[in-house]
């Protein structure tokens, strides 16, 4: 495999506390991701869906999570269907995990074939009248899932019975990170530093912005990523002022400031930093004194990142600091002029992970500290963005690594 897969005991812990928090007068049927059709008869690269991965450690599609925590049989609380391998698979995709493999990789008992769900599933509705899902109530959205599939059948089949969400449970579980997550996270986060210092390396006037974005993705595999967490950002000069600018494809200017917004992917665990470095090398004055500015509310924000704080109270403390360094260079307006999103977020399974913005941070939370400046009439876009894991005296800089400070980046580039 690329990556080392979680201990199975971890998901099992997962599960169990899943299960105590449902009850025993109910069940929950948590679905994995879709196979996504890019175009024609090409996929999308799988990715599990993050709750069904959490909970199992299967990274295979055509999957389902059966939890029925009040059965009398122990080994059938906990029942994986899987999909197997027929002729049709092991031909064009490969081996797909057997009932054993997937026994082993999850540490649930009781593993059956995909086509045994329906059968027990009509049983189990004749005793259960709560079901939990890995979808939200509403029954609608923007896109399918074989979660709002299934809460669209379960509906019309069981029309008496009550489908609610098992997503804010899962989301309370998955903001405190457990120590194998968070070694996940330090790997993703080192395949990034490898990938940034490459494509820095590569800088020159002339390469296009996409070039960066090959040395970015090409460090991230050579690591054992499973690819970009999400989306690269590589922003020259003026696209920087564009928050989720992703053309990639304009060329460097020997005075540009380039924005890069990356992380890499390990074992589905996601990294996201942010930095802004000269392609000269040097940063000009106008340049540095913005960078200083943003890097010194960042330090402040990363302090003040410990238990009894909160995603919200930080952030207001750094507009707080950002407002008063907007005023010192001589920039006119309001805040939002210049910072329009969020200064923080959870990172985990997903780069903007499940987790309340308002919830006091604990030990074992892993957060993100990213405040920017984005100058459009100068043409001047910075962000500054680092992952922290939130411990009993304040946090640790998991990206301390990747420099940051205006001297370091100089000093690294000139190399």
């Amino acid at each position: 495999m690329r990556y080392e897969p979680l201990p199975p005991k971890f998901h099992a812990a997962n599960r169990a506390r899943l299960a105590e928090a449902i009850g025993e007068e109910a069940i929950a049927v948590i679905d994995t991701a879709d196979l996504v059709m890019r175009n024609a008869d090409a996929e999308y690269p799988f990715r599990p869906d993050s709750n069904f991965y959490y909970l199992t450690g299967i990274a295979e599609p055509e999957a389902v999570l059966v939890l029925v925590p009040g059965h009398a049989n122990p080994e059938a609380r906990e029942l994986l269907f899987v999909s197997g391998t027929n002729e049709f698979v092991g031909a064009w995709e490969g081996e797909r995990l057997t009932e054993k493999e997937a026994e082993k990789a999850s540490g649930i008992k009781t593993v059956m074939p995909l086509t045994d769900l329906p059968r027990l599933l009509d049983r189990l509705l004749e005793r259960y009248r709560v079901i939990y899902m890995n979808a939200d109530e509403s029954l609608s959205s923007r896109q399918s899932s074989p979660a709002k599939r299934r809460a669209h059948l379960l509906h019309d089949r069981a029309p008496l019975h009550e489908l609610r969400s098992a997503l804010p449970m899962l989301a309370r579980q998955r903001m405190v990170k457990d120590p194998a997550e968070i070694g996940q996270i330090r790997r993703a986060v080192a395949a990034t530093k490898a990938g940034l210092e490459r494509a820095w390396s590569a800088m020159k006037p002339g390469l296009p912005e996409y070039a960066l974005e090959a040395e970015l993705t090409a460090e991230y595999l050579r690591q054992g990523a499973t690819g970009h967490a999400f989306a690269p950002i590589v922003a020259a000069a003026k696209n920087a002022t564009v928050i989720h600018y992703m053309k990639n494809d304009a060329p460097l200017g020997p005075d540009d400031l380039v924005l890069f917004d990356t992380g890499a992917e390990i074992g589905w665990y996601a990294a996201d930093i942010s930095r802004a470095v000269p392609v000269s090398g040097r940063f000009s004055k106008r340049q540095r004194d913005l960078y200083a500015a943003l890097w010194r509310v960042q330090q402040a924000g990363i302090a003040r990142s410990k238990p009894g704080e909160s995603i919200v109270s930080v952030d207001n403390y750094m507009r707080e600091l950002l407002t008063e360094e907007v005023k010192k260079l001589g920039l006119r307006g309001p805040l939002i002029k210049y910072y329009p999103g969020h200064i923080s977020h959870h990172l985990g399974l997903d780069v903007h992970d499940t987790g309340d913005f308002r919830a006091q941070l604990e030990p074992g939370m892993v957060i993100t500290c990213e405040p920017g400046l984005y100058v459009r009439e100068e043409g001047i876009g910075v962000r500054l963005e680092d992952d922290l894991l939130i411990t009993k005296e304040g946090c640790e800089l998991l990206s301390k690594d990747i420099p940051s400070d205006p001297d370091q980046i100089e000093q690294l580039l000139s190399h």
